[in-house]
């Protein structure tokens, strides 16, 4: 599934922000809903478990992300209803996913947690 944003001018925004999108999907709600605004600092990189935005053979997509213990990067969706949309990258393609920056949110991002905990992503913390 694709995810569509459209380009906004970030003036007004809040410090920091280089530039926004709306979102166009629900997968991060209830945190930013969908039509909401999602401002993007490009001079940031999110740390593990904070959303950013990722270009992605060839689509963008605004989620949190996690690694496993293999290297493989997962793109989260905050919206438990959304699990299935969750992209699972291994270490060997991470090349192909870009960080577009770190989404500013106003309090940190909780990770998701899903129904069915053993096929969650664990996320590596150090």
């Amino acid at each position: 599934m694709r995810e569509d944003y459209c380009l906004e001018d970030a003036a007004g925004l809040p410090e920091g922000t280089d530039f926004c999108v709306i979102a166009e999907s629900d997968c991060m709600e209830p945190y930013i809903k969908r039509g909401g605004r999602v401002c993007v600092s490009r001079k940031q990189t999110p740390a593990e478990g904070e959303a950013g935005l990722f270009l992605y053979r060839g689509a963008v997509y605004c989620r949190q992300w996690c690694e496993d213990y293999t290297g493989a990067l997962y793109l989260l969706c905050a919206n438990p209803r959304r699990e299935s949309e969750n992209i699972r990258i291994d270490r060997k393609e991470r090349g192909q996913c870009r960080c577009l920056g770190r989404v500013l949110t106003d309090k940190k991002l909780p990770m998701p947690i899903y129904g069915a905990a053993e096929n969650a992503p664990k996320a590596k913390m150090n």
